[in-house]
């Protein structure tokens, strides 16, 4: 009975340790940042590159976050530093609001369009409306004789 009061007290300790670490970095975190960011010399994002440049703009990050800048104020100085090409996405104004928006707007179009063609394949499956064909005397008998053999 005596480890539950420890093992609680350990808990609290724990847990009163995390909000410093994470709040460090005013509301970011350097892993995440690292994948919102591109390397300017390979072109890959900043946390699958190995290249020197993306190892000095790691250090920035990891110096920004201990001074605990915020997200949008890294990323403004880092677009003002390398131009808007370090940015992972594109920004979502202007010109740039079409790589954004095109892809979700061909998505809708071929929905619509899978949708239609679904539609009218059901249709011509069912056959005219109004129409179904008269019962066959001869086949409802040869299937109840068939069921009766089943016995």
């Amino acid at each position: 009975m005596r480890r539950w009061p420890v093992a609680a007290v350990l808990v609290v300790l724990a847990w009163l340790a995390l909000p410093p670490a994470a709040m460090a970095c005013n509301g970011w975190t350097e892993p995440d940042m690292e994948t919102q960011l591109m390397c300017t010399v390979c072109h890959e994002r900043l946390d699958q590159s190995n290249s020197a440049f993306a190892g000095r703009v790691r250090v920035n990050l990891h110096r920004w976050c201990g001074d605990a800048w915020t997200a949008d104020r890294v990323r403004s100085t880092l677009v003002a530093q390398f131009g808007e090409e370090i940015l992972a996405a594109p920004p979502k104004r202007g010109f740039d609001l079409l790589a954004w928006v095109v892809p979700a707007a061909v998505l809708a179009v071929g929905a619509a369009v899978a949708m239609g063609l679904t539609l009218a394949w059901s249709r011509s499956r069912r056959g005219p409306p109004g129409r179904s064909l008269p019962p066959d005397p001869a086949l409802d008998a040869r299937i109840d004789a068939d069921l009766r053999g089943l016995d």
